[in-house]
């Protein structure tokens, strides 16, 4: 009994304490998550002009991207070629059924390469190729105008920032088959839509935009879907209906895209790729050309293929293993965010799209390519988020501010010099393009077809629908 009477209080006290610490570290946990989604800090109180001013500034920035876009590929302009489904597919089935946005090819639904192809179809024939290349130009250079307002939540350094917008321009293995044409414009919105789920607009004008992103890239390519993990932690860890305009937006994508899945005679679900070579796939097409196109080929020549991805392997590792332990909580969330989402969506693609894990890759040609820009592009984006929070870090110091300065500068010069080493090595090279047609010659194929009157039709190749009747009145 006097044993029980002394007991009972000390059992109480050892609750207590539990309850206490239960309740200290719960908050913690649940304030965790929101840590990959910061605000950005509040803007200063524009003056009079700030706004216009910020609206050139923007105007200039994607022009200026547009035309370095336009001068990546070598050999003949793209204003004067046009390449791939950009012929085969867009431009002849808008010449032939007009306003048909909404029609498949390759079982899922392309609303922005259509959207392009109809505006290219309502100009004069002559202008169709320029109208690919300006568009595809212009949506990768919007697309980095918005990772630079998007990011600023993980990236206070205005120049770090503009670095991230620099990488969607300058991305090593985009000539292959990304820039200045319509069909691949929906690489570069994943990227706007990875940003775009992180992102937490103040304005109403902002929640709109993150909304138009998240619906257009679900509409254009179903590989947004494997953001839908991201979007569920953002669900998770932001309750104010106010914060899920990209999730609405995105839901609205996948109301349009998901009948068109389902509803396709054909399903890549049925001949996937096997494990082995969807790892091969991510090794040698994701891990290898992280750090520059010519790099990669370099180092193949030297080691060979699987030595110079085990070398790049190890010293991406080596950087992300130092940026895990080394940083905050919040840059360790973005890394794990920013790797998973690139490998889930590299993983989902290779195995839906066999053929890319088997066939051969030429210095000119990478099957797949298009699969392996996010996840590069995330890569980079980690080491710039780290060296952001290294910069913030020294300023929040209390040294001196020589100090300070040397501290902050050092680690923004080495990464500078490392993404630029592959950016300028890799800028101007023959990719998928140098073999595209010139349109000219298509066109004046066509035109001679139509002599006999304007009230005949031609029937030209449409890759996924065999021929397509064009009327001669419709080209203009």
């Amino acid at each position: 009994m006097v044993v029980s009477h002394f007991a009972e209080p000390a059992v109480t006290v050892v609750k207590q304490a539990t309850r206490q610490r239960y309740q200290s570290v719960r908050p913690h946990a649940r304030a965790l998550l929101p840590e990959l989604f910061p605000q950005a800090p509040p803007r200063p109180t524009a003056a009079q002009g700030l706004g216009a001013r910020r609206v050139v500034l923007t105007g200039i920035a994607l022009v200026t991207g547009a035309v370095v876009l336009l001068l990546r590929p070598e050999g003949r302009s793209p204003l004067t070629t046009i390449y791939a489904e950009d012929l085969t597919v867009y431009i002849v089935q808008a010449l032939a059924s007009p306003w048909h946005l909404f029609a498949s090819y390759a079982g899922y639904l392309q609303l922005l390469p259509r959207l392009i192809g109809q505006l290219a179809a309502l100009l004069p024939l002559r202008d169709a190729a320029a109208v690919f290349a300006i568009s595809g130009a212009i949506t990768a250079s919007a697309a980095a105008a918005f990772v630079f307002h998007a990011s600023a939540g993980h990236i206070r350094s205005a120049g770090l920032r503009a670095l991230l917008a620099a990488a969607v321009l300058l991305l090593p293995v985009a000539p292959i088959e990304l820039v200045d044409n319509g069909v691949n414009t929906t690489w570069y919105l994943l990227f706007a839509l990875f940003w775009a789920v992180l992102w937490r607009p103040r304005t109403r004008r902002g929640m709109a935009v993150a909304a138009f992103i998240g619906f257009i890239t679900v509409a254009s390519n179903p590989l947004a879907l494997t953001l839908a993990p991201l979007l569920a932690v953002r669900i998770a860890a932001l309750r104010r209906v106010r914060e899920h305009a990209v999730t609405a937006g995105w839901i609205a994508g996948l109301l349009l895209q998901a009948p068109v899945i389902l509803t396709a005679r054909a399903s890549r679900v049925n001949e996937t790729a096997r494990p082995i070579h969807v790892l091969g796939f991510v090794a040698h097409d994701v891990v290898l050309p992280a750090l520059g196109w010519h790099l990669d080929w370099w180092l193949q020549s030297v080691v060979g293929r699987n030595g110079a991805a085990l070398l790049v392997g190890v010293v991406l590792a080596v950087v992300l293993g130092a940026v895990v332990v080394a940083t905050s909580a919040r840059v360790r969330l973005f890394t794990a965010a920013a790797l998973v989402t690139g490998l889930l969506l590299a993983t989902v693609a290779a195995t839906l799209t066999r053929w890319v894990t088997t066939k051969p890759v030429h210095f000119r040609v990478e099957p797949g390519s298009r699969y392996t820009t996010l996840p590069i592009f995330l890569i980079e984006a980690t080491a710039i988020v780290a060296v952001d929070w290294v910069v913030r870090r020294a300023g929040e110091r209390e040294v001196s501010a020589g100090e300070r300065s040397r501290t902050a500068v050092a680690p923004v010069v080495a990464l500078t010099l490392a993404l630029s080493a592959g950016w300028i090595t890799d800028f101007r090279y023959p990719g998928g393009r140098a073999a595209a047609p010139v349109w000219s010659q298509v066109t004046a194929k066509w035109l001679a077809s139509c002599r006999p009157g304007p009230d005949d039709t031609i029937r030209v190749p449409s890759t996924g629908a065999g021929y397509v009747a064009i009327r001669c009145s419709s080209l203009r």
